[in-house]
């Protein structure tokens, strides 16, 4: 276990160098950042060009870089060139805000998957069974932005809208009620894949000779589920939550977006639109950071619930 955490740990470091390096490069070479904006303005050319000096933007690529990257190493990730605030200040409260998003839709989808997937695997055609295979071609093939508007206009026009409405900087904290409606929307396609998974995983379980076994001993049927069924079937179930991670980072963008929901979407839009490359810079990297920890604690469960693999 300790060997995987450390090699984890080894290949995130050089995931996160290549990715920065990429993400630095591709964002100078595009044309544009937040001196630019001015330019639209009455700024004169001597006040932009020495805001470019005071930035260090007017200084070879190779040479940003480095200069980033030694700050990075000592927990600097720049300072913000529009907001005027260091960007790990600006990141903290919105990658906060997105990690609740993120649980609140897991626990949501893998509760629902869950129920009706051990539901339909106890009766393979029934009319639940057949209720998992509508709920799982909708929940894959309709659109998140559509989702939320539809979600918009249900909230408008009832009188939730003071308690689950769309939620601003000053009323969000980490927790809020207002993050209900998105962590639903965004546990939509999870649902769909969760859902596929558990039900036929379950009813693999359920088929296995331990379980009739334990059947013809008389074993009670939540026995069965609990102790036998749902601890093979959980080994999928992981491995899909390290790779949805990546899906929920992005989906999040235009979920928070529509919704309201300031956490790193909305901040990571704000970025682009006012060319702040340190910001966005250090929104990309922290949303990789956080993908790459998910993914090496899903390996961790995964282990922690497969006996095996940890010698592996």
């Amino acid at each position: 276990m300790l060997k995987l955490i450390l090699f984890r740990l080894l290949q995130g470091v050089m995931v996160l160098l290549i990715i920065s390096f990429l993400i630095f490069s591709l964002l100078t070479r595009a044309g544009g950042d937040a001196v630019t904006m001015l330019e639209n303005t009455r700024s004169s050319n001597e006040t932009i060009e020495s805001l470019r000096r005071i930035h260090g933007l007017d200084r070879p690529l190779k040479e940003r870089y480095l200069n980033w990257l030694a700050e990075a190493a000592r927990g600097n990730l720049g300072h913000s060139l529009v907001l005027q605030a260091p960007v790990l200040s600006l990141i903290r409260l919105p990658l906060l805000r997105t990690g609740m998003l993120a649980t609140v839709a897991l626990l949501i989808a893998w509760s629902v998957s869950l129920m009706l997937g051990i539901a339909a695997a106890r009766r393979p055609g029934s009319l639940v069974d057949r209720v998992c295979s509508v709920v799982i071609l909708l929940a894959s093939s309709t659109p998140g932005l559509a989702l939320a508007l539809l979600a918009l206009a249900l909230i408008y026009s009832t009188p939730l809208m003071s308690v689950v409405g769309p939620a601003t900087n000053a009323d969000a904290g980490v927790w809020s009620f207002r993050v209900i409606p998105p962590a639903i929307i965004l546990s939509v396609p999870l649902l769909a894949v969760f859902l596929a998974q558990t039900r036929v995983a379950i009813r693999e379980a359920l088929d296995e000779e331990f379980v009739l076994v334990a059947r013809a001993r008389g074993a009670p049927e939540w026995m069965i589920l609990l102790r036998h069924a749902l601890r093979p079937a959980a080994g999928p179930l992981i491995t899909i939550f390290g790779i949805s991670l990546g899906a929920i980072m992005s989906g999040s963008v235009v979920v928070e977006t529509v919704m309201g929901w300031p956490g790193l979407g909305q901040l990571t839009v704000s970025a682009v639109e006012t060319r702040d490359i340190p910001l966005l810079l250090g929104v990309t990297l922290v949303a990789a950071a956080a993908v790459m920890t998910g993914n090496l604690v899903a390996d961790i469960l995964q282990r922690l619930n497969n006996p095996r693999l940890r010698n592996g």
